[in-house]
């Protein structure tokens, strides 16, 4: 657990950017698929990886939040995972129709606040002052 608390940012942005990935991926994919098979379905192991993403951004929202030393990141991660998660969710339950564009956004928005948190909001001592 002690790797996960001290890369918390780090896998943050490797997730964010993983699904970014997937999310891009995904119509290309299938696209390509449709000329071979005649269904256009997603196999159901494709669709949990989603849940997957969620799952690995909770754990590293929670711990970077945890950790930052400033307490407007910990208002700005969380706001980027819900964001994230909205986006994710929406668009496996297809609640509402929403560019392909707000996936990437939000993902790319989450690894900026990893990065952002990375880079300037590290604790130094392992306590943290969060002013």
């Amino acid at each position: 657990m002690k790797v996960v608390l001290n890369n918390s940012d780090t896998i943050g942005i490797f997730t964010s950017l993983i699904c970014s990935i997937h999310c891009f991926a995904t119509p290309i994919l299938f696209v390509a698929q449709s000329g071979f098979v005649s269904t256009d379905v997603q196999p159901i192991w494709w669709e949990l990886i989603n849940y997957l993403f969620i799952f690995l951004s909770f754990i590293a929202v929670y711990y970077s939040a945890r950790n930052t030393s400033k307490n407007f990141m910990k208002l700005i991660l969380w706001t980027c995972w819900l964001f994230f998660v909205i986006i994710i969710l929406n668009e496996l339950i297809g609640i509402i129709e929403i560019s392909e564009l707000f996936s990437y956004v939000s993902a790319f928005s989450l690894a900026y606040a990893h990065v952002y948190n990375l880079k300037f909001c590290q604790c130094k001592d392992g306590e943290c002052c969060n002013d």
